[in-house]
């Protein structure tokens, strides 16, 4: 392809996937009840032990790629004799991408190819759709520099709209108080939340119940869609049956197939079982 794309493990595409587009990963860990798991490791949980373990009050929590993982994973790649374009998780949830852009500015200063580190901004199936897009443009002929240039370019116009369902996760990650999940909790409501233009998960509307949250995410999908790419991801966190309802409504409305994926473990270790979330392009992420 003339250069090496590369990616971490919170972009939900699975591992086989990403093998077949010739595109390289790297693991985010997560720890249940203080045990250390990688993404692809030997040991990892099953997908639905992960949240049953989750649902029967096991305590999760994750950790970022940190420097020397980062070094040792670049430096291997270099050994190829290729230029990297590194596409990692956003900034604004992990230290992974600033951890790689001082090992890329470090490599960069002797290495013989170019390291190029970009902030996907995005998270999940986001950062799945940032990094299928960019993989589109290489594939299509683009030269390295032109890849780079789009990527920062078309990862404004990815969107991300997620429900989830229970509020304790969000606010032991401190993304809500927790007097604001217990009495969300006990009132059934349910906040649709989405990244904005920096990064952040951001709550925008509070619906009362699933099914209404469930439909909030289809009507902004028929609202923000602009059809700049047909491809559209649905990660859950072991919600299954939803994510196919809201495949075949998209389906339905809008003329295109939803791929599903699973919830990678360790943005569903914050945020739980019964994560839905939806990613489209739009024109920017600017919540009306």
């Amino acid at each position: 392809m003339g250069f090496i794309l590369a990616t971490d493990s919170t972009c939900d595409i699975p591992r086989e996937t990403l093998k077949e587009m010739d595109i390289e990963s790297r693991d985010l860990t997560y720890y249940v009840d203080d045990v250390e798991y990688k993404e692809h490791s030997a040991n990892k949980l099953g997908f639905h032990e992960f949240y049953d373990k989750m649902r029967g009050g096991a305590k999760t929590h994750t950790s970022m790629i940190n420097e020397d993982d980062a070094r040792e994973f670049l430096t291997e790649l270099l050994k190829r004799g290729e230029d990297i374009l590194y596409i990692a998780f956003d900034s604004a949830l992990s230290g992974t991408y600033d951890n790689f852009k001082r090992i890329a500015d470090e490599l960069n200063a002797t290495a013989a190819n170019k390291i190029c580190i970009v902030d996907s901004i995005s998270a999940a199936g986001g950062e799945g759709l940032l990094v299928t897009l960019v993989d589109q443009k290489r594939k299509s002929g683009a030269s390295f520099e032109e890849t780079c240039e789009y990527a920062e370019n078309i990862k404004h116009h990815v969107m991300h709209y997620f429900i989830v369902d229970d509020l304790k996760y969000l606010a032991r990650g401190g993304r809500l108080s927790k007097g604001t999940a217990i009495v969300g909790n006990l009132i059934n409501i349910k906040p649709v939340l989405h990244v904005d233009p920096i990064g952040r998960l951001v709550p925008f509307k509070k619906v009362f119940g699933r099914k209404k949250s469930l439909r909030t995410l289809l009507d902004k999908m028929e609202e923000r869609y602009n059809r700049e790419s047909d491809v559209c991801y649905i990660s859950h966190g072991d919600c299954e049956d939803e994510a196919q309802w809201l495949a075949d409504a998209i389906k339905e409305k809008l003329g295109i197939e939803p791929k599903i994926l699973p919830l990678d473990y360790v943005i569903g270790s914050h945020s739980g079982p019964g994560t839905l979330a939806l990613f489209f392009t739009g024109d920017d992420r600017q919540e009306k």
